[in-house]
């Protein structure tokens, strides 16, 4: 090794990186300028410790293993309806509505099922079909939650006011409970 002198950066180098510095330093101040101005660009972030996380089940997983013991009885109404039930969770509508009537087929019967179907094609937009299954689940089995989304469902969606305070009026005869009796008094008097 050799003590050769080092060259000294010349007038443009120093120039060059006296900009490079003061675009750093310009960015620096207008970014917490700008961040002070609008402080809903901040995010804060949660740190989840290991057992939360253990905790939460992964609902994919979870369907996973449900659909294989599916496999092994086809006709499980109970695991059909689970299924469809995670699908509704995870904003899976179709595919909830899918398994929903797999499970009809195997119950005709079943009011919860044409609830859950009235439910999925409610928030597919299918109004229409919606209102159809709510009926279905009512010829089968009172619900007053049924009643009340059939309810929301004639008055604002399929314009049949007088049919929906049909509903909601035969809730406030019910046997409901008093937040549901007072959801359908609010629908009266909103007329």
């Amino acid at each position: 090794m050799t003590n050769a002198p080092m060259k000294q950066p010349t007038s443009v180098a120093k120039i060059f990186i006296a900009a490079i510095l003061l675009g750093f330093a310009i960015m620096l101040v207008t970014s917490g300028v700008y961040r002070t101005k609008h402080p809903n660009l901040t995010k804060f972030v949660q740190v989840r410790n290991d057992k939360a996380a253990e905790a939460t089940p992964d609902n994919s997983a979870h369907i996973a293993d449900l659909m294989g013991k599916l496999k092994s009885d086809a006709n499980n109404v109970k695991l059909i309806e689970e299924i469809a039930q995670h699908f509704m969770e995870d904003k899976e509508y179709s595919q909830a509505r899918k398994f929903i009537q797999r499970g009809i087929v195997a119950q005709p019967n079943n009011a919860h099922l044409f609830y859950m179907l009235g439910m999925a094609n409610f928030k597919l937009e299918s109004y229409t079909k919606a209102a159809k299954a709510f009926e279905t689940s009512l010829t089968l089995a009172e619900d007053p939650s049924a009643r009340y989304n059939l309810g929301v469902l004639l008055k604002y969606y399929l314009d049949k006011p007088a049919e929906g305070i049909e509903q909601f009026q035969k809730i406030i005869e019910s046997s409901a409970n008093n937040d549901l009796k007072a959801a359908a008094q609010k629908e009266l008097d909103d007329k």
